[in-house]
């Protein structure tokens, strides 16, 4: 990762729409949902009707989910895989539509995973369907899903939330999702500059992280009721002296991590109110962003694991004081 401060700065390696609650409902865009390409009725089994033409309302919607403008329009993101659809299915998320890719609709799994959705499966027939698809080997299964909803849960007395700005890697911001989730982060705010978190890419390295935790738009407003509520900052920095470990991550907090070539904001080096590194050995200069993110993000899962084991050992004890009394 570059060093040098001009645009905020580094990424550490470190070494180098509804914000009243910090798990509240998600909403990032309005969405204008067009109608469902498909006939709203639930089948186990895919419809014997194979889609041949690119110009099928339901061919249409999938490639039109492409573009970042129309997911937001639509309050919807396309997910692919056998693993990655029935990872989803058992976070309880409905899916809008179920594709087949022809030839590979009688696997033993589809039935299950057709049965799950609550959502009739479509056959496309195969050359059609690898065009669709978004990776080189498709496993013959996408599905698009609403952007998930997270219901209010009672006020955490000490969260802990994951900034994103600038991080423009597909690849990082899905690890990085994938490690928050992880990890028992509450939720994480990305900044207009980075990646969209439902890019394909991204939705594909985030392994399910999309369905289990609150991903949030950040901007000034959300900043200031942050800033109220977040009393520790931190900027993860390659220039930074304090080592990641020596923070008492054990409280409210928030870890801001940058792109890996400009880093973080000015805006942003002003929000933060501390900066740690990654002690490296070997004079490896930095890690990427989603390694350094990982490291992090876990060992405050750590101090908190430890400080919540602390208050149960408390408990216990002062309970069996006041029995034998």
């Amino acid at each position: 990762m570059r060093g040098g401060r001009g645009g905020g700065r580094p990424q550490a390696a470190l070494g180098g729409e509804d914000d009243e609650r910090i798990r509240g409902s998600f909403r990032p865009f309005p969405p204008k949902r067009s109608a469902p390409p498909f006939p709203p009725k639930r089948s186990d089994s895919p419809s014997p009707e194979v889609i041949t033409s690119a110009a099928n309302p339901a061919i249409a919607f999938v490639r039109a989910l492409g573009r970042r403008d129309r997911r937001a329009a639509e309050g919807a993101f396309v997910v692919e895989g056998v693993r990655a659809v029935r990872d989803a299915l058992e976070s309880g998320a409905t899916p809008r539509l179920v594709l087949l890719r022809q030839g590979e609709e009688d696997q033993d799994s589809w039935p299950e995973i057709a049965h799950s959705a609550g959502a009739p499966a479509r056959v496309v027939a195969a050359r059609l369907f690898d065009r669709l698809s978004d990776v080189q080997t498709p496993q013959g299964i996408l599905a698009v899903f609403p952007f998930p909803s997270f219901p209010p849960t009672h006020e955490d007395p000490a969260p802990l939330v994951l900034v994103l700005d600038r991080l423009r890697d597909p690849g990082n911001l899905g690890t990085l999702l994938r490690a928050a989730a992880g990890a028992g982060v509450n939720a994480v705010y990305l900044s207009p500059e980075s990646v969209d978190p439902w890019n394909p890419k991204v939705v594909r390295a985030g392994m399910g992280a999309h369905f289990r935790i609150p991903l949030l738009p950040l901007d000034a407003e959300t900043l200031n009721s942050l800033r109220e509520r977040l009393p520790r900052r931190v900027i993860a920095s390659a220039t930074a002296t304090r080592p990641y470990d020596a923070v008492d991550w054990s409280g409210p907090a928030a870890l801001v991590i940058g792109g890996e070539a400009e880093g973080v904001s000015p805006e942003m080096e002003s929000w933060g109110t501390e900066e740690v590194g990654i002690p490296l050995a070997h004079d490896v200069e930095s890690l990427n962003a989603a390694v350094a993110g990982a490291v992090i993000l876990f060992e405050a899962a750590r101090q908190r694991r430890l400080v919540g084991a602390g208050k149960g050992v408390s408990s216990a004890a002062s309970g069996a004081a006041e029995h034998a009394s």
